[in-house]
């Protein structure tokens, strides 16, 4: 499972106005906002010009004590654009970024929770350990580098099976 260090029992809220980020009346306007849409609390604080992507990254770390990754700076290798299908990096908001051995990194802009990271680690194989990305940078990965490698992996799938197709009905085989 994913390893956390010095995590706190502070909720994302409280750590905002403890580091002076937010004050008290945005995170109840915010907590308000969330009921309505059920977005995630960061998302809305953000949204609403509260508090910035880098204030909710930085948080979560502190919270959850788990390391930033700044993933448009990272190299990401193209074998990791095929291990989740892009409908499952959007949906958690993660992107895996690099495997050493049966350890499987990931950046995420949310918090991914243990049922989450089980069925992460089933899929793939590996355990999994979590940076903190900021969620644009991972939507944008997502739309730029998962999804166009999962487009293009499908089209070459495909031509083979036309090329296939072609063969046999032209007695190639």
């Amino acid at each position: 499972m994913a390893r956390m260090a010095r995590a706190t029992r502070k909720r994302l809220g409280e750590i905002l106005i403890d580091q002076g980020l937010i004050q008290e009346e945005h995170l109840l306007a915010a907590l308000q906002e969330q009921k309505r849409t059920g977005e995630l609390l960061g998302e809305v604080l953000i949204r609403l010009g509260y508090a910035s992507e880098e204030d909710i990254a930085s948080t979560i770390v502190i919270q959850f004590g788990l390391p930033y990754l700044p993933v448009k700076k990272y190299a990401i290798k193209d074998e990791m654009t095929k291990l989740f299908p892009p409908r499952l990096l959007r949906q958690y908001q993660f992107i895996p970024v690099d495997k050493m051995g049966r350890v499987l990194s990931v950046a995420a802009g949310t918090v991914l929770t243990p049922d989450i990271l089980s069925e992460l680690e089933q899929m793939s194989g590996s355990r999994i350990f979590v940076f903190v990305g900021k969620q644009s940078e991972i939507r944008e990965l997502i739309e730029t580098k998962f999804a166009a490698a999962s487009k293009a992996g499908a089209a070459e799938e495909e031509a083979k099976q036309l090329s296939s197709l072609g063969s046999m009905l032209l007695g190639d085989q």
